[in-house]
């Protein structure tokens, strides 16, 4: 809450105002001294912190489980097709990306057993997600940190020859 009066009144900050039959500059609040405002009748009011309010605890649990089943579905969305070209074309799933889909599925199982298990909005607060990485993004990484690393050493091979 911003400045008030005695009376209770809310004066609005960078705005002119009048009080006690005075005219104010909008300035005024910024610019005066607590002990002028004092003298005035005016102070500062901490505006009080609202409750925290949240949904039911059954219902929260229910949304934990539903955005972790949703998030897997989207990450398996992705390799999707090699499943169903195994099936449909006899195709074999590579091994990374079936260690990826199986990672997947156990994140999202875990998740769901936490949120169920959760007695508590402390319980649920404290639940983590570990989503894997998927085998692409993760061989990109490894490229990159092995290239910043050959850039780091030849770096120190310059420096020291």
């Amino acid at each position: 809450m911003p400045y008030t009066t005695q009376e209770g009144r809310t004066l609005p900050m960078d705005k002119a105002f009048s009080h006690n039959n005075i005219s104010f500059p909008a300035n005024w609040l910024r610019l005066s001294t607590p002990a002028d405002k004092e003298a005035q009748g005016i102070s500062w009011v901490t505006p009080e912190e609202p409750p925290v309010v949240r949904a039911p605890l059954e219902r929260e649990k229910s949304v934990g489980i539903d955005r972790a089943k949703d998030t897997a579905g989207k990450l398996l969305a992705q390799s999707d097709w090699m499943v169903i070209a195994s099936v449909e074309r006899s195709r074999v799933v590579a091994d990374d990306w079936a260690e990826y889909r199986a990672a997947v599925i156990a994140e999202a199982d875990r998740l769901e057993g936490q949120y169920s298990a959760a007695e508590s909005y402390e319980s649920i607060d404290a639940i983590v997600q570990n989503w894997p990485i998927n085998p692409d993004e993760q061989a990109e990484r490894d490229r990159m940190e092995a290239g910043a690393a050959a850039a780091k050493a030849k770096r120190e091979e310059k420096k020291d020859g």
